[in-house]
């Protein structure tokens, strides 16, 4: 069979590190050894290989080298072409695998657009204007890219990994288009041992279906569903800690649960439906997210007694209460560490991984994950906790002594999935529906069924991006935003929550703006996108501070809670409709429908905008009942 025919590229290509090198020479050699928990693979491509170009998969293809076969497996999967890699080890020692690529090759350059949806970089990219051999990566963990105008069909190529993360990239080579995923795959593989590594999808769209939608379909089909029985996410969350916000070093408040709970009533009175506790538990001087003991509440704020004080009220008030888990792991002297050495990864040579000066669990152990469901099933019966934000859940460092069946890189997406599903099921367990948030910066499909509310990082990162052009471009910031969130809407599975959020902890004080909303867009401007995260679909969420600055020892910056307890209430209109339809208007006026029903203009340029016979005041924003 003629792949190329079918399935609309010319073959497929590829690159396995061994024992220190690339044996294709596709992509310069990369170790993956000393990489951090969020850094992907890099994808920088030599312009030379030397194997053959894979174009028939009738009988498969096999690759030999010295060391060791690859074996390709093909098999078509509800309209796609399926490709997975099955790595054998000939030779007589152990091989050091680093990372396997797969490499779609196009040679229809020409008029070729492709993006990377629901991801950054945002926006659709012309191949043919690709520096040559310059590669266009994903900034996240992604699975789909999209080629929406080829001379031939359109066409969809997706990769799936469920045991580790990978990096995707694009590049041109003369008249070749090679879009390449590298999964972060490690492992010591025996003499005559074999593993298997993630399965690239090659699709052509249905005819009559939009390219998007027809992704979902397909993620379904594979069978890779959102959760269900969770809270409802319709409402407002709220992040924040008794002893105040990240960017004032948590010294603003210095208030325990007991004297925090006192300001549960005010933010109800704001429309807050759901409090992100940051973490409270037990933990040395390097910070809240250097947890010990999560059993365990700290006495600076309280303890126990405290917490159950806390919960109580906010039961009492109808918010739901979310605890941040933290489980990559305590201080490598902690007890917790010390008494269960097999729970933490390992590097190569047998010493422990640390990172953030804390060991590196590997959240695949079934011990660790064992004492993770108690802990959360443990805080819904003690502290009436029924939600969790969940750090690290993209997973750990690799792990050099895996469990039996699972390789080093194990630790990452597997383990990321599993710890997710053991917090969510602890909260199960106690008859809950509980409303959990993995930190998982790009929605892949594995993690589906065990999220209630994708992180919505990836949106996050929009902002960053398309920042430059808000205020001298407000009109094409609008479009390029709305174009970005219509490719989202159609692509995230229907049902799933997504967190919507113009900072958080870590983005207001050492990542990323490192500002808080109201310094980046100024004030009117950042009441405007608040007024956008609030009416599309999605929960959006508010840090701490946000809504009166001196929380964050900001004494001049302005006090917005009049402004927010007038926007949530606008918003419970919208809230409970489905559907967001987005509108171009060609003006610094972003406009959409909720459910049918409502009308919205937000007007993101600073002078008075008008769309139809809808006037909308600089910065303002309109919502009309119109259908």
């Amino acid at each position: 069979m003629d792949i190329y025919k079918k399935y609309g590229i010319c073959g497929l290509r590829f690159d396995i590190g061994a024992d220190g090198r690339n044996l294709t020479d596709l992509l310069v050699f990369d170790s993956l050894l000393e990489k951090h928990t969020w850094e992907s693979p890099i994808i920088n491509p030599t312009g030379r290989y030397n194997s053959p170009i894979c174009n028939d998969m009738d009988s498969g293809a096999v690759y030999s080298f010295d060391i060791l076969d690859v074996v390709f497996m093909f098999h078509e999967a509800h309209g796609a072409l399926a490709v997975k890699a099955e790595i054998t080890n000939k030779s007589n020692k152990v091989i050091w695998l680093n990372g396997f690529t797969f490499d779609a090759v196009l040679d229809n350059v020409e008029g070729a657009r492709f993006r990377f949806p629901a991801n950054v970089p945002h926006g659709s990219f012309c191949a043919s204007e690709l520096e040559e051999l310059t590669t266009v990566q994903a900034g996240l963990v992604n699975f789909a890219v999209v080629y929406d105008s080829l001379s031939g069909p359109l066409l969809s190529i997706l990769f799936i990994d469920e045991e580790e993360k990978w990096g995707t990239g694009i590049w041109r080579q003369a008249n070749e288009i090679h879009t390449a995923f590298c999964a972060h795959m490690e492992a010591n593989i025996g003499p005559g041992e074999t593993i298997e590594v993630g399965t690239m999808y090659i699709k052509p769209c249905i005819k009559g279906v939009s390219q998007l939608n027809d992704i979902r379909g397909f993620v379904e089909q594979l069978g890779f569903m959102p959760t269900t029985g969770g809270s409802e996410t319709s409402g407002l969350m709220y992040s924040c800690h008794p002893y105040g916000t990240m960017d004032a070093g948590f010294k603003s408040l210095n208030e325990d649960l007991f004297k925090f709970a006192e300001r549960l009533p005010g933010l109800l009175s704001m429309g807050v439906n759901y409090l992100w506790l940051l973490p409270v538990f037990d933990h040395n001087e390097d910070g809240v997210y250097h947890s010990n003991d999560q059993d365990i509440i700290d006495k600076r704020y309280g303890g126990e007694e405290a917490a159950r004080f806390f919960g109580e009220k906010a039961k009492e008030l109808g918010i739901t209460l979310m605890y941040d888990y933290v489980p990559h792991g305590p201080h490598p002297s902690h007890p917790l560490a010390l008494g269960n050495p097999d729970w933490c990864s390992k590097k190569r040579d047998g010493t422990q991984h640390i990172e953030w000066n804390c060991v590196s669990m590997d959240y695949n152990h079934h011990g660790y994950l064992e004492y993770t469901k108690n802990l959360a099933a443990g805080h819904a019966r003690r502290f009436n906790v029924s939600g969790a934000r969940i750090d690290c859940a993209m997973g750990g460092l690799s792990n050099w002594q895996p469990l039996p069946g699972k390789r080093p890189s194990s630790s990452s997406v597997s383990a990321g999935v599993k710890i997710s599903k053991a917090i969510r099921d602890g909260f199960l367990q106690e008859g809950l529906k509980p409303l959990c948030l993995p930190e998982n910066f790009n929605p892949i499909p594995p993690y589906y069924p065990v999220t209630d509310v994708f992180y919505g990082f990836n949106l996050y990162r929009v902002f960053c991006e398309i920042e430059p052009l808000f205020k001298p471009d407000p009109a094409k910031y609008a479009s390029s935003l709305m174009a970005w969130l219509k490719d989202e809407s159609e692509l995230m599975p229907e049902g799933m929550g997504k967190l919507r959020f113009l900072g958080n902890h870590d983005t207001v004080s050492w990542v990323w703006q490192k500002r808080r909303a109201t310094e980046i867009y100024g004030t009117e401007g950042a009441k405007a996108m608040w007024a956008l995260i609030a009416l599309i679909d999605g929960t959006p969420m508010i840090y701490q501070g946000d809504e009166d600055p001196k929380l964050y020892n900001n004494p001049s910056g302005p006090n917005l809670v009049d402004f927010f307890t007038e926007l949530f209430e606008a918003r419970k209109k919208v809230a409970p409709l489905k559907g967001t339809e987005y509108i171009e208007t060609g003006t610094p006026i972003f406009a959409f429908t909720r459910g049918g029903k409502y009308l919205a203009l937000i007007n993101l340029g600073g002078s008075e905008e008008k769309y139809n016979d809808y006037t909308v005041p600089p910065f303002g924003y309109k919502l009309y009942e119109v259908f």
